[in-house]
C-alpha cells in the first residue's frame, strides 16, 4: 500500500497526523536521493537524538536549542515511528526506511524486532524509480514518448489520435494532467462516491481537453491493479463506474426536484453544493441562465453559487483542486451581455439602448479588445521563449544521451561487481574499533568525535549515528551478536584481532 493511501485511511487513528503527513509528503521528491533523504531526517525529525549528543557532551548545563520547523524532541521519536508505520509497505521509501530501521533499533524496541534492513546498493535508486513507474507516480514528464512507453496508454492514444487532431504538446499536457488527477484520486478513494466529483467536476476551460483527461484517467484506473487490497479493488471498481456518468445527460442537468417549484425558491436557503453536484460548472451555468429567473435573480444566483463554493473550497482543497473563480466572471459577463440582446432583440421599433448603455458598452467592448491583444503579446512572448528553451534541451538532450549511456553501463558493471551486502553499520564501528586499538588509539588517547567523523567520511553512514555506537555496551546481546560475525574477516590478516575478539565475547 503507497504510504499516501495508508494516511488517508487511518488519518484519524494517526497521533500528530498532519506533521506525519507534511514529513512524509516533503520526502517524497527525496525518495531516490539518499543524501537529500539522510538530510533532511537531520535537520528536522532528529531533535531528541541531538539532544541526547549534547547531553554526553556537555557537563556543564547548556541551552540545547532546536532549529526552526525541526519536531521537537519530545515527540520526534514517535513522528518516526508513525512514519515507519506509513512507509512500510510502500518500497519507494527504502532509505527512510532504512535511517528510521537504523536509528530506532539502537534502542532496543521489541515492537521493531520484526523489521529488516533492506537491501541498498547501486540500483537502488533505479528500484525505486520502477516502483514509482508501477505506482503510475512518474509524472510530470517532458516527453510524449515517455508516456506512450506504457502499453495501455499507446492503445489510448492510437484509438483516439485521429479522432483528437491535436499536436504532441496538447497530448502530453493531457497525460501529465490525467496522472495527477490519478494521484489525487486514489489518496481519496476509500470514498469513491465523494472522489468521484473531484474527476467529473474538472474543469479547464476547454472542453475537448477536459473530457480527454478523464477518459485518460478512467483509462488508468480500469487497468491499474498494483499493489491494492482487496478493499481498494473493489472500492476503485466503484469508482469507476461512478466516473462513466461524465457528459451523461441524465447527469449534466437541474434536479427535477427544483425544476417543478423553480419559481417558489429561496435561493438564499438552497443547498448549492447538491444543487449544483458539488459545483459542476455546467450545472451551474444552467442555474445561472434558467429562463425562470430575471437578470436580477441570476445574477444572485452567481453571487450565492461562488460564496459557498470558496467556503467549501476552504474547508476541503483536496476535494474542490479546481479554481471557478474565472468561470464565475465570465458567467456574470455573459448573463449581462444576453440581457442587453434580449432587451433589444425583437424590440429594435419599439425599446433601444439609451446613450449611456451603448457608450458603456463600447467601453466594455474596447477593453476586452485590448485585453485580448495584451495576452496575444504575451502568448507570443512565451511560445518565443519555450521554442528556444525546448530547442536547447532538445541540444543537450542529443548531447548528453551517449554519456547518460556510457554512465548506465558503468553503474550495471559497479553493480555486478557489488553482489555482496557487506556489514552493516554497527558492526563496520566495531571493526575500526578493533583496527583503531591494533593501531593504538584508543578512547582513552582519542576523541569519539574524531572517530565519528573518520568513519563517517570512510563510509558514508549517518554520523549521528556512528557517534552514538560508538558507545560499545560489551555486554548487550547485539554487541555479542555482532562480535560473532566479525571476527572471522580478521583470521588471515589480522589473528591477533580475532583472538582478542574471541575474548571479548561470551560464546
Amino acid at each position: 500500500m503507497r504510504a499516501k493511501e495508508y494516511l488517508e485511511i487511518n488519518r484519524k487513528k494517526i497521533c500528530h497526523y498532519e506533521l506525519v503527513k507534511k514529513s512524509i509528503y516533503d520526502l517524497y521528491p527525496l525518495r531516490t536521493d539518499k543524501h537529500q533523504t539522510e538530510e533532511y531526517f537531520n535537520r528536522y525529525l532528529f531533535a531528541d537524538i541531538r539532544y541526547r549528543i549534547h547531553l554526553q557532551n556537555n557537563k556543564s548545563e547548556t541551552e540545547f536549542r532546536e532549529e526552526e520547523d525541526e519536531i521537537n524532541r519530545s515527540i520526534a521519536n514517535l513522528i518516526r515511528l508513525k512514519i515507519l508505520n506509513a512507509i512500510y509497505r510502500d518500497e519507494t521509501f527504502i532509505y527512510a526506511y532504512n535511517i528510521i530501521i537504523e536509528e530506532e533499533t539502537q534502542n532496543d524496541y521489541p515492537i521493531l524486532m520484526s523489521y529488516k534492513i533492506k537491501e541498498e546498493n547501486y540500483s537502488t535508486p533505479f528500484r525505486i524509480e520502477l516502483e514509482c513507474k508501477k505506482y503510475k507516480e512518474d509524472y510530470p514528464k517532458t516527453n510524449l514518448a515517455d508516456y506512450l512507453l506504457d502499453d495501455d496508454n499507446l492503445e489510448f492514444y492510437n484509438h483516439r489520435k485521429f479522432e483528437i487532431l491535436k499536436d504532441e504538446e496538447w497530448w502530453l499536457n493531457a497525460f501529465n494532467m490525467s496522472y495527477e488527477l490519478f494521484d489525487r484520486a486514489r489518496v481519496l478513494a476509500s470514498d469513491p462516491f465523494k472522489t468521484q466529483y473531484m474527476v467529473k467536476n474538472i474543469y479547464f476551460n476547454d472542453k475537448q481537453l477536459e473530457k480527454t483527461v478523464v477518459d485518460i484517467f478512467q483509462n488508468l484506473l480500469v487497468n491499474y491493479t498494483y499493489d491494492l487490497t482487496d478493499v481498494q479493488n473493489k472500492k476503485l471498481g466503484m469508482l469507476s463506474d461512478k466516473i462513466y456518468e461524465y457528459g451523461d445527460e441524465r447527469f449534466m442537468k437541474i434536479d427535477d426536484a427544483y425544476l417543478k417549484n423553480i419559481e417558489k425558491l429561496d435561493l438564499r436557503e438552497l443547498n448549492w453544493v447538491k444543487a449544483t453536484r458539488l459545483f459542476n460548472y455546467e450545472i451551474i451555468y444552467l442555474w445561472a441562465n434558467h429562463t425562470g429567473f430575471n437578470q436580477e435573480q441570476k445574477l444572485n444566483v452567481i453571487d450565492l453559487i461562488q460564496k459557498r463554493y470558496n467556503t467549501e473550497r476552504q474547508k476541503h482543497p483536496e476535494i474542490f483542486i479546481h479554481d471557478l473563480g474565472r468561470f464565475f466572471t465570465s458567467l456574470r459577463e455573459f448573463v449581462k451581455f444576453n440581457y442587453v440582446s434580449e432587451r433589444n432583440e425583437g424590440y429594435a421599433t419599439k425599446i433601444k439602448l439609451n446613450k449611456q448603455e451603448l457608450e458603456e458598452l463600447k467601453k466594455n467592448i474596447i477593453q476586452k479588445e485590448i485585453e485580448i491583444e495584451k495576452l496575444k503579446t504575451e502568448l507570443a512572448k512565451i511560445t518565443e521563449s519555450v521554442t528556444i528553451k525546448s530547442n536547447k534541451i532538445e541540444l543537450l538532450t542529443k548531447k548528453h544521451r551517449s554519456e547518460t549511456d556510457q554512465l548506465r553501463k558503468k553503474i550495471n558493471d559497479l553493480i555486478q561487481e557489488n553482489t555482496s551486502k557487506g556489514m552493516t553499520m554497527p558492526q563496520q564501528v566495531l571493526a575500526f574499533y578493533y583496527l583503531f586499538n591494533e593501531l593504538g588509539i584508543t578512547f582513552n588517547n582519542s576523541d569519539k568525535t574524531q572517530w565519528a567523523r573518520f568513519i563517517n567520511a570512510f563510509t558514508g553512514k549517518n554520523y549521528q549515528n556512528i557517534r552514538t555506537e560508538l558507545n560499545i555496551d560489551f555486554d548487550s546481546h547485539k554487541t555479542q551478536k555482532n562480535l560473532r560475525i566479525i571476527k572471522d574477516i580478521f583470521s588471515e590478516l589480522f589473528p591477533r584481532i580475532e583472538h582478542q575478539i574471541i575474548n571479548d565475547s561470551k560464546e
